[in-house]
C-alpha cells in the first residue's frame, strides 16, 4: 500500500506548482498523478507546434453539448492530457488580469494586494516570462496601427493595468515553451510523479479524504489505490468537478440518478462554468506578405532544432491589443489576438493561403454553464454545457469588438498590408456570423468556486466544504473569471494552495 503525506491529482498549470513547492520546501512525501504521458515531444517544446496537439491523445478532446445560442453546434473544448496539462498546449500568452478582478471577489486573502506578490514570485522564480523572440513584421504593424487608432501605447499589458497594444508577453524562454513542469518539477527523493494514471475517485472515509483510486494505462483494468494525509485536486475546470462528483461530492439528486452514492450534497459543484467567448475576423494578405502560410517548410524546423529560432520559436499569438468596447468601462473587456494565418483552415495542410486572423476574446461574459457527470464510470466524459452567448450582452459586446477591429485594420501601417476581409466579410450580418462561428478561448473556470457563503464549494483556503483534508487548486476555484489568459491565474492558485498547506 502506497502512503504519502500529500497526493496532488493533475500535473497541469496549478498541480505542478502545488506538488513542486511542497516537495521543495518540506520533507513531506508527495505524489503527483497525471492521466497523460510525457511532455518530451516536439509539439510541446516548439511553441508554434502546439496546434498539432489538438484532437490527439494529448488532448482530453472534450466537446460541449449542442449550444442553442450558437447554431446548436457542439464545440471542441481542448484541454491538455499530458505532463503540464493545458500549460503544455496553450498559446503561452501571460496576462495576470486587472486589479479589479481580484478586488471585486471581496474574498479575504485574494485581493490584488494579496495576489500581486505571488505573481511576482512566479515571474521572478519558476516561470520564465518574456516576449515573442522574433515577431513577424506584420505583428509590429498591427501594434503600430492599434496605437495609431487610439489604443494605449503601453508595452506592459500583463496587468494590473491592461490597456495597450504590444508584442505579447509569453512564457517562452530561449525559443522553447516554458510550461509548469519545467518551472516546478525537479528530481527530488520526496517527489513521485506518476504519469498515465487516471484517477477515478477520491477515497473519503468518515468525512475525510484519505486517498485516491486510479488505473494505469497499459497495466490492465486493475484499480489501484494510494493514500495520503491530504489530497489536492488540480485536474482543471472540467475534470475537477467531474472527479468530485464521481467521489460523491455534488448535487445529490443528480448523483443518485447516475448511480453514485452522495457523500456531500452541494448543488454548486459543477455550476458556474465560465469561459471567454471568442470570435474571429480574418483578412487576406496583400502580395508579398506570407505570415505563417509557409510555417510547415522544413527550413523553419531546422532553424528551431539547431538554433531555437525562426517561426516555430514564437507563440501563434505574436501580438495583442487590450481594448474597451465602450469607453465608459472601468477596465478592458477584450483581448484582440493576432495569428498570421487563416484560423479556419486545417493547420495540418501542406499549403495555407496568406492571411491574418484577429481573435476577439471577451473577458467579462455573463453566460454561465455547467459540468455534470453522466455516469458512475470515470471513463465516460461528463456533460458540458457552455451556454455560450446565451446572454444577449455577450453577443452585443462581440459585435462592438469586431467593429473596433475593423477600424484598427483600416489604419496604417497595417491597412496597406491587407487584402479583402474574409470573415465576417463585407455586408455580412455580424450577429449571425458570430453565432455560427464563435468558440471559446479555452479558458474554462469557476466550476468549483471559492466563496465565503456556506454553500460555496470551497472556502477561501481552497478547502472543500464538508470534507476534511481535501482541497482544490486550479482555475475551477476562481470565483469569477478574470480579465486574463487564465494560465497565470491557475499557477497563482497553485502557489497559494502550497502556501496554505506549508503553513
Amino acid at each position: 500500500m502506497a502512503v504519502y503525506d500529500y497526493i496532488v491529482v493533475g500535473a497541469g498549470s496549478a498541480g505542478c506548482a502545488v506538488a513542486g513547492r511542497l516537495a521543495a520546501e518540506s520533507t513531506s512525501r508527495v505524489l503527483l498523478v497525471e492521466a497523460g504521458g510525457s511532455d518530451r515531444r516536439l509539439e510541446v517544446r516548439a511553441p508554434l507546434a502546439n496546434v498539432r496537439l489538438f484532437g490527439t491523445a494529448l488532448d482530453w478532446c472534450y466537446e460541449s453539448e449542442p449550444e442553442a445560442a450558437c447554431g446548436d453546434r457542439r464545440m471542441p473544448l481542448h484541454a491538455g492530457r499530458v505532463l503540464g496539462g493545458t500549460s503544455a498546449m496553450n498559446m503561452m500568452v501571460w496576462v495576470k488580469g486587472s486589479h479589479l478582478d481580484y478586488d471585486d471577489w471581496q474574498l479575504p486573502g485574494w485581493s490584488w494586494t494579496d495576489v500581486a506578490p505571488v505573481f511576482a514570485r512566479i515571474e521572478q522564480g519558476p516561470m520564465r516570462i518574456g516576449r515573442n523572440p522574433c515577431p513577424d513584421e506584420l505583428s509590429g504593424r498591427f501594434v503600430a496601427a492599434a496605437r495609431a487608432a487610439g489604443v494605449c501605447a503601453d508595452d506592459d499589458v500583463s496587468g494590473p493595468e491592461l490597456d495597450g497594444a504590444a508584442i505579447a508577453p509569453v512564457n517562452i524562454h530561449r525559443g522553447r515553451r516554458w510550461s509548469t513542469p519545467r518551472g516546478y518539477l525537479r528530481r527530488r527523493p520526496n517527489l513521485t510523479v506518476l504519469t498515465r494514471a487516471e484517477v477515478g475517485r477520491v477515497i473519503i472515509r468518515k468525512g475525510r479524504a484519505v486517498g485516491i483510486e486510479y488505473r494505469r494505462q497499459g497495466r490492465g483494468s486493475r484499480v489501484q489505490q494510494a493514500f495520503a494525509g491530504h489530497v489536492v485536486v488540480s485536474a482543471g475546470a472540467y475534470r475537477t468537478p467531474h472527479l468530485l462528483q464521481l467521489s460523491g461530492i455534488g448535487p445529490a439528486d443528480h448523483l443518485r440518478s447516475v448511480g453514485i452514492n452522495p457523500v456531500i450534497d452541494n448543488p454548486l459543484v459543477g455550476q458556474g462554468l465560465t469561459d471567454h467567448p471568442h470570435a474571429w475576423a480574418i483578412w487576406s494578405l496583400a502580395p508579398g506578405y506570407v505570415g505563417l502560410s509557409d510555417a510547415s517548410h522544413p527550413k523553419w524546423l531546422l532553424q528551431w532544432v539547431f538554433g531555437r529560432s525562426g517561426k516555430l520559436a514564437n507563440s501563434g499569438v505574436e501580438a495583442v491589443a487590450h481594448i474597451r468596447s465602450t469607453p465608459e468601462l472601468p477596465a478592458c473587456d477584450f483581448q484582440l489576438m493576432t495569428i498570421l494565418a487563416d484560423t479556419t483552415a486545417d493547420p495540418a495542410a501542406d499549403t495555407l493561403k496568406p492571411a491574418l486572423s484577429i481573435g476577439h476574446s471577451y473577458w467579462t461574459p455573463k453566460s454561465r454553464g455547467e459540468v455534470l457527470t453522466r455516469s458512475s464510470d470515470p471513463a465516460t466524459p461528463p456533460v458540458i454545457r457552455m451556454n455560450l452567448l446565451s446572454e444577449r450582452e455577450d453577443v452585443e459586446a462581440l459585435i462592438r469588438a469586431v467593429r473596433r477591429t475593423r477600424e484598427i485594420m483600416a489604419t496604417e501601417p497595417i491597412a496597406s498590408a491587407l487584402g479583402p476581409e474574409l470573415l465576417p466579410g463585407p455586408g455580412t450580418d455580424l450577429e449571425s456570423c458570430i453565432r455560427q462561428t464563435a468558440i471559446t478561448t479555452y479558458h474554462p473556470a469557476c466550476t468549483v468556486a471559492m466563496g465565503t457563503h456556506p454553500e460555496s464549494p470551497l472556502d477561501e483556503h481552497l478547502r472543500v466544504r464538508g470534507v476534511d483534508n481535501l482541497r482544490v487548486a486550479d482555475a475551477s476555484a476562481l470565483p469569477r473569471i478574470p480579465r486574463a489568459n487564465t494560465n497565470a491565474a491557475a499557477i497563482m492558485i497553485g502557489e497559494r494552495c502550497a502556501d496554505f498547506l506549508l503553513a
